[in-house]
């Protein structure tokens, strides 16, 4: 693992139904933005899932800002934020219901970088909304409200882009381009214009025969 990174892994492999999805994956990012590009179905947002730890890999290990995923999982999920493609909330729970939820279990109030966001999106009005009730557009902001709640270090952002008006994203880039001076900000995106725009290091995510090889394009 190099020094300084903030978002590691080493060795780490999955698999679906017998069939290898993709192995020892081994890569070590600091601070920045960094857009995991490559074809449908190679496996992007696995490895999403399982550096979120929302999925368990077949091997390898995880470190958020050092931190053993696997050994010291609630302090490691302390310094990470996932926003996967799909909304996984329950349908029955409101917009500020989550967000709150979310507030609680990393131990902290709804802060005012969580608040900056719900106002930029206009999302105040939709926060007493069910999500079975919004549109993919307002669970997509919600989901990234959530992001910003605490004090994540690494930031896991499937299809961020997806879903939302024009203003909405722009914000977004914003936002992430000042938080990437100190964060880690990996996100998996088929927006080619809002990789560009956003100016993130691409990491190409190839499937080779023994392990799966990533690639940086530097020149973005």
């Amino acid at each position: 693992m190099t020094s300084g990174a903030i978002l590691s892994c080493e060795n780490l492999s999955a698999s679906y139904d017998g069939r290898d999805i993709f192995c020892s994956v081994t890569f070590s990012l600091g601070a920045g933005l960094y857009a995991l590009r490559g074809a449908n179905g190679i496996g992007k947002s696995t490895l999403l899932r399982l550096l979120a730890g929302a999925q368990t890999p077949d091997a390898g290990r995880v470190l958020i800002d050092g931190v053993d995923l696997k050994k010291s999982s609630e302090k490691a999920r302390g310094r990470l934020a996932y926003v996967p493609d799909e909304c996984p909330v329950y349908p029955f729970m409101t917009g500020g219901e989550f967000l709150r939820f979310v507030a609680s279990t990393k131990r902290v109030k709804l802060d005012d970088s969580a608040n900056e966001f719900i106002a930029a999106f206009g999302l105040r009005e939709h926060l007493d909304a069910r999500f079975d009730e919004m549109s993919l557009g307002t669970k997509k902001k919600v989901m990234l409200c959530a992001c910003w709640i605490g004090v994540p270090k690494a930031l896991l952002l499937d299809e961020p882009s997806n879903g939302l008006d024009l203003a909405s994203r722009e914000y977004l880039i914003q936002r992430l381009q000042q938080a990437a001076r100190e964060k880690t900000i990996l996100f998996s995106a088929h927006d080619a214009d809002f990789v560009l725009e956003i100016g993130a290091v691409t990491i190409e995510m190839t499937s080779l025969v023994g392990p799966t090889h990533l690639a940086r394009n530097w020149g973005h």
